[in-house]
């Protein structure tokens, strides 16, 4: 089932889906992008991630690249909870209509908060389309955050399907200055594992009472450096 083509990825930044480029390519599911992933230089690469879905059969959703970072973060700033309500809506209705399995979306990890957002938005689209399966997937931990979990589904990839990744990955780096940093934080090799926990609640976030996700501490460095007005808390 997991491998399931009736599956939907659900993304806070197109290239993200490049973590998972192996399922990608097995499951070929619809890919949702919150974001244009244009950031805070406001230079978009949802094409790039259009034309890899393109490349692997997969099908671009209905949010795709819908709103620039810079407004995504000022709807959470603003508290626009009727927007996001309405996302929850959108999403839970394509995934009703188009006889969705199972969703797959961005671990909530405390580093990015339209990150965290992405996964409350699809957990509870996924309550609202009757209790679909849904998981996560690390991004800024890393390919092997999940490796001590027991509710883990971990795939290594074979030489074929890595070095597809890693040359895909490679395409996005004149674009996306992340990849280049995250390899060099972990390196390639550890980019062959892929890993997905189940959700069983959505709403639980992996910090406890009194401590603070790290987008509030890098939020409170960019403004700072005044490339932020306001920190998100």
């Amino acid at each position: 089932m997991f491998n399931s083509s009736q599956a939907l990825l659900f993304v806070a930044h197109p290239s993200h889906e490049l973590l998972i480029h192996g399922w990608l390519d097995r499951a070929k599911p619809r890919v949702c992008a919150l974001t244009d992933g244009s950031g805070h230089a406001e230079h978009p690469r949802i094409g790039a991630s259009a034309d890899l879905l393109r490349d692997l059969g997969a099908t671009p959703g209905r949010i795709f690249g819908r709103f620039t970072d810079r407004e995504m973060y000022s709807v959470i700033l603003n508290g626009e909870a009727e927007l996001i309500d309405g996302l929850v809506n959108e999403l839970a209705g394509e995934i009703v209509s188009n006889g969705v399995a199972l969703v797959v979306a961005d671990a909530m990890e405390g580093f990015n908060p339209v990150h965290d957002l992405c996964r409350m938005i699809a957990g509870a689209a996924c309550s609202r389309a009757g209790s679909i399966p849904y998981f996560e997937y690390p991004i800024h931990d890393g390919p092997h955050a999940f490796d001590a979990l027991s509710d883990a589904t971990i795939t290594d990839l074979d030489d074929a399907a890595f070095r597809a990744k890693i040359e895909r990955a490679r395409a996005f780096a004149p674009i996306l200055a992340d990849i280049d940093e995250m390899l060099s934080r972990f390196g390639e090799a550890p980019f062959r594992r892929e890993a997905f926990r189940r959700i069983t609640d959505w709403t639980v976030s992996p910090w406890g009472e009194g401590e603070h996700p790290l987008y509030e501490k890098i939020g409170a460095e960019r403004v700072a450096l005044h490339r932020y007005h306001q920190v998100i808390r």
